[in-house]
């Protein structure tokens, strides 16, 4: 049995079990095999045994109090109701692990809302924050033609975040739209009464991930002891990096480089919707393993060295190398299922120990950049973690930094520790405080020690455990282009134990 919904009561479960090809009950089947993701609609007594546990009791007790839910999202970088605004629309968006399943917007409201300020109050009200519950009816479900409007695409994506930052997989979440044009979180109900319009939604949506689950069992490997390795994840990367010249002042990389490319430039968005184009990014091709990857990026900084003739710039990178700059070291990953439970891997084990390396402007980037959970989908099947600030610094820490990725990656199942489910220690990483959260490393590091990926990486990844544990930060301030051996700084090929340059 690869799926199980265990619900508090009929009550609760409402039509859902009707939709359901999942088994489902009030109680876990006694006997046979134990399955591997469960499921909890409503609150249990105790938490239930499983590989993928779907709703964990602390999340649920979490999300019926409202100013912890305002504290959690607020300290993820987005806007929570404090009961004194008023709305001029308000969205209901249902939300199951990273997909929002549908979007309703108040009756007789019209959902096409300007993106800018001032907008006429027709149709506001005044709500306050708190769980959602009742279901939709008074409200009119939007069809897909007309969820592409600004606001919109801005509610579902916080409603997604709003589920995961509270460690949740399900809710029905109210989103409301302020007279300055901004979106707010109202509440969120993470087993809201089910209508037959939203049993069918969440139906649906337990199902594809039981199939996606069994699917998963499959090819990358079922976890217990012994088993064979989950295969053929692959990693691609897109780090950024900034141009800085001899007087402090900065170049944007648009002089020299286009949009799209091996090296290309990527876009900020400043107030009043003005785009400008500061930041450099490498695109190597996709590998099968770090040090492949590595020798990848090297070719393409060799490339964007022919591209960036002017060789006075320094080229930047780190978490915020220039005031307002920040750069990201964003990791594509493929031929492994996203899902929360990898998702909540990469940001304990990869980018809250990361901290530890980061220089002294890293607080500074989060959270508007380096949110827990940033991930996007690719078109290509897999997708790009987005959390990680620009590990550019040096060959040694870029290997490091992407062995680790390829590590969660494989071992994602028996890494069980999630630390940043706790607020004060969100908050140690959102402010960049390695005091704190360097015993909460350790324990984390024993876990990745005892793992196969770990040992066959054990050279780079001990002199990375001893430079996290040292909290040696890189330097933003330093090119770059001197520790990767590119023009001008090319005397002697850059070496590691694991690859040549």
């Amino acid at each position: 049995m690869s799926m199980f919904v265990l619900y508090g009561s009929a009550a609760a479960a409402g039509m859902l079990p009707l939709y359901l090809r999942a088994p489902s009950g009030e109680r876990l089947p006694s006997g046979g095999k134990v399955p591997k993701a469960v499921l909890q609609w409503g609150v249990p007594p105790q938490d239930a045994q499983a590989l993928f546990l779907l709703n964990p009791l602390k999340g649920l007790i979490r999300a019926g109090h409202s100013r912890t839910c305002r504290e959690f999202w607020r300290q993820n970088g987005m806007r929570a109701a404090s009961g004194n605004e008023e709305w001029v629309n308000q969205f209901q968006v249902a939300v199951f692990q990273l997909d929002a399943l549908a979007v309703w917007t108040k009756a007789g409201v019209s959902a096409l809302v300007p993106a800018g300020g001032g907008a006429r109050a027709t149709g506001r009200r005044k709500q306050l924050p708190g769980p959602v519950s009742g279901g939709t009816g008074g409200w009119r479900e939007l069809p897909p033609e007309e969820q592409e409007a600004y606001h919109i695409r801005r509610a579902k994506r916080d409603a997604v975040r709003a589920v995961y930052a509270l460690g949740l997989s399900t809710g029905l979440v109210r989103v409301g739209v302020n007279r300055e044009g901004n979106t707010v979180l109202i509440g969120l109900d993470p087993c809201p009464a089910l209508d037959d319009r939203l049993a069918e939604l969440f139906a649906g949506a337990i199902n594809r991930y039981a199939e996606k689950l069994e699917e998963a069992e499959r090819t990358e490997g079922i976890w217990q002891s012994g088993a064979v390795l989950p295969a053929g994840v692959r990693l691609g990367a897109d780090p950024e990096f900034v141009l800085r010249r001899p007087d402090g002042g900065f170049v944007p990389a648009n002089r020299f480089l286009e949009k799209a490319g091996t090296v290309g430039c990527d876009a900020v968005v400043l107030s009043r919707d003005r785009v400008i184009h500061p930041l450099a990014e490498l695109r190597p091709r996709p590998c099968g393993t770090p040090g492949e990857l590595v020798r990848e990026l090297y070719r393409t900084m060799r490339q964007a060295a022919r591209q960036i003739p002017d060789v006075s710039l320094a080229w930047l990178a780190g978490s915020m190398p220039g005031k307002g700059l920040s750069t990201g070291g964003h990791v594509h990953i493929s031929g492994v299922w996203l899902h929360h439970h990898l998702l909540r891997a990469l940001d304990n084990y990869v980018a809250l120990p990361l901290v530890l390396a980061e220089g002294e402007a890293a607080g500074q980037r989060r959270p508007k950049y380096g949110f827990l959970g940033d991930v996007r989908r690719k078109r290509h099947g897999g997708f790009e973690y987005r959390t990680l600030p620009s590990w550019l610094a040096n060959p040694e820490l870029a290997l490091a930094v992407l062995t680790l990725v390829h590590t969660v990656a494989l071992h994602y199942r028996e890494l069980r520790q999630t630390p940043l489910d706790q607020l004060d220690i969100q908050r140690a990483y959102y402010n960049g405080d390695k005091a704190q959260l360097l015993p909460v490393v350790r324990k984390l590091w024993e876990d990745l020690e005892r793992l196969p990926a770990y040992r066959r990486s054990k050279g780079t990844m001990d002199v990375f455990r001893d430079r996290l544990f040292r909290m040696e930060g890189w330097d933003e301030q330093a090119d770059f282009r001197i520790p990767w051996k590119i023009p001008p700084y090319q005397e002697k090929a850059a070496t590691h134990p694991a690859f040549v340059l």
